[in-house]
């Protein structure tokens, strides 16, 4: 697991509500703490092709929530990369790319002035010498580079 503090929230803050940085990821659920709280849950309806719903569809609410001059008191966000990418990025480092697809976590948490990415990995089997969480964590950091973010993250 990676852990890492955003030191340019407005540039990150930016990339993730206004730009399409992180459009393909899924929402498994979020939380927006303002002068009220708002829960979201990202599981999609029964019509709905993928188990989740796309950040993209969620993005112009929570946007609507968070703007203004007052920045809200914290928020979080679990995202999830998408199912397409994951096995790609699989086949890339030589994992085999089973039926059960592992779920790859990006989580965003802002609280108290501060801004973290965790990454987290769920397995539905269960697989002693897996590497997924470091591809996974290096995949993140290469995201972030692509973002031009690079030089504005800083280990835990």
């Amino acid at each position: 697991m990676l852990g890492l503090y955003v030191k340019t929230i407005r540039d990150f803050s930016r990339l993730l509500f206004l730009e399409p940085a992180f459009d393909d990821f899924l929402l498994a659920e979020g939380r927006f703490v303002t002068s009220f709280t708002t829960d979201f849950d990202g599981s999609a309806t029964a019509e709905d092709a993928a188990p989740y719903i796309r950040w993209e569809q969620v993005k112009p609410l929570a946007f609507q929530l968070i703007k203004g001059k007052v920045p809200p008191k914290s928020f979080f966000l679990a995202l999830i990369y998408p199912s397409n990418k994951t096995k790609a990025l699989l086949a890339q480092g030589g994992e085999p790319a089973e039926e059960a697809l592992p779920l790859l976590f990006l989580n965003i948490r802002y609280r108290e002035e501060k801004l973290m990415l965790t990454t987290g990995v769920s397995e539905k089997t269960f697989r002693p010498h897996s590497g997924t969480a470091a591809l996974w964590d290096k995949q993140v950091l290469r995201l972030l580079e692509d973002l031009g973010l690079g030089d504005a993250i800083s280990g835990l």
